[in-house]
């Protein structure tokens, strides 16, 4: 990388004036642990002064044509909380899996994305962004950003860093290494988006989340507003461009896990999807603008150091999760034995239908059904496995899965529903030429609507069984009779 470091004593001066700041304000918080153990100079600073953040986050000053800014660099494996050892969904192997995983798998669900053209992750950028605040406009900062790549892996025999054993075609092994470029004051904005340009240049695609709506966009403006203090050249790096290719693992998170879930915030599918818990040197989102307010008033990096904890995980968190989905997605067999829950299941038949991958919606709706006990939840499942074999005129197996439908969600309890009544009719009445089992089917259906409560009554769907009960009739010439109707 085209970084230049330069000597810590450079910034003395700077963080005495941010000690003059503080104006006598105590700080009684302990320094965050981070995902390594730090050096010991991080216990040697006072509770009551300010501890630079140059002596908690073990990194480099970096020079460029426009300035400098702050680099924090690690070669991951993350530790789960409390007990030094890698976790198990976040250990080595999940990484380096990652590298067999094919993004474009996605393509056809995302058009927009340009997943087309992105047959692995071993050029992505997984980036994250810390900001001032989720507006924009000039005075709006990406005070830090965080950017998780594959690399050629560093054989120095005097790391202590932990590896992984990902490896490129033709056994050029790599690692996943995150790096971290902060702003220490406004002033350093144009140094840190020089940097970052540098960092991107070669990287093919993005991964993110939320990060279509959010970073993307949010990093693309703050190149335009930093402009003309930007070296000649340097703009905002075609990576982010908005029609370059971008995983944001928010939307295929939502189709899989929203049922299950509801929450798809990033940390609650670390929770209950990847089955890791962050540790106390975590801080909530919404708390992180307020904290780099208060570092730039008063210097002291502590609870920052805590913000370097939070960007570092949210980027090991995608690219773990993006394992996770680009499996589920390509092998749900796989998957079902994994990280997908039985709701989860239903919602993967969802998209594997909507995908015409007929065989793998079907294997998963019957997986669910296998599973599943809600009613609501079995309905579902029964009216999507109903509807892949209408569509595959598979008349036979589709009339056995209505009437199961019918008897096994009855026997559940709860609301009457028409749908499986419906469904027998339009068979009997269009496909099999029995009206008289059509017009029993409708003449049910329209007794379930009608025995319905009131707040999920349907007049609409009652006028429309009356007027198909009518029709049939018709073609009968004469009325069904009441002892003719199913019980």
């Amino acid at each position: 990388m085209p970084f230049k470091s330069i000597p810590m004593s450079s910034t003395s001066d700077r963080l005495r004036r941010l000690q003059r700041l503080r104006g006598g304000r105590a700080v009684t918080e302990p320094a965050a642990t981070s995902i390594r153990e730090q050096p010991e100079a991080t216990a040697s600073a006072s509770e009551t002064e300010p501890a630079p953040i140059e002596t908690l986050e073990d990194g480099e000053i970096v020079e460029n044509s426009a300035g400098r800014c702050y680099l924090v660099t690690r070669h991951c494996i993350p530790l789960a909380p409390g007990t030094g050892q890698p976790h198990a969904l976040r250990e080595p192997s999940a990484l380096g899996n990652l590298l067999e995983r094919d993004p474009s798998i996605l393509a056809p669900l995302y058009p927009a994305y340009g997943l087309e053209r992105c047959p692995d992750f071993r050029n992505s950028a997984f980036l994250d962004i810390e900001s001032t605040g989720l507006g924009g406009g000039a005075g709006i900062y990406a005070f830090m950003v965080g950017v998780g790549t594959f690399e050629q892996q560093d054989r120095n025999p005097g790391s202590s860093e932990e590896r992984f054993n990902g490896e490129r075609p033709g056994g050029e092994p790599l690692n996943f290494v995150v790096r971290q470029l902060f702003m220490r004051d406004p002033g350093e904005e144009p140094a840190l988006l020089t940097a970052l340009a540098d960092l991107l240049q070669g990287c093919e695609s993005l991964v993110t989340f939320n990060g279509r709506s959010f970073d993307a966009p949010f990093l693309r403006g703050r190149y335009r507003y930093a402009g003309r203090f930007l070296p000649a050249g340097v703009d905002s790096p075609k990576t982010l461009d908005s029609d370059a290719p971008h995983l944001d693992l928010l939307h295929p998170s939502r189709r899989l896990w929203r049922k299950r879930l509801g929450s798809c915030a990033l940390t609650n599918l670390e929770r209950r999807v990847l089955g890791y818990s962050r540790s106390e040197d975590d801080v909530p989102g919404s708390l992180i603008p307020h904290l780099y307010a208060d570092y730039l008033h008063d210097g002291d990096g502590r609870m920052m150091q805590r913000v370097f904890y939070h960007n570092r995980e949210d980027i090991i968190s995608m690219a773990a999760l993006a394992e996770v989905v680009c499996t589920a997605y390509a092998d749900p067999a796989a998957a079902g034995a994994g990280h997908l829950l039985p709701l989860d299941l239903l919602s993967l038949a969802r998209v594997h239908a909507d995908l015409e991958r007929l065989d793998s919606a079907e294997m998963l709706f019957r997986a669910a059904l296998d599973q599943l006990s809600g009613r609501a939840h079995l309905a579902e499942s029964f009216d999507g496995l109903g509807r892949l074999l209408k569509r595959q005129r598979r008349w036979e197996e589709a009339v056995s899965v209505w009437r199961q439908w019918l008897t096994t969600v009855r026997g559940a309890g709860g609301a009457p529903d028409s749908r499986p009544y419906v469904e027998l009719a339009k068979f009997y009445e269009w496909q099999s030429g029995d009206l008289t089992q059509a017009a029993m089917w409708t003449q049910w259906a329209l007794h379930e609507e009608e025995q319905s409560p009131s707040q999920i009554r349907s007049l609409e769907v009652q006028t429309e069984l009356r007027h198909r009960l009518a029709r049939i009739q018709r073609k009968l010439g004469r009325p069904l009779e009441p002892r003719q109707m199913p019980r």
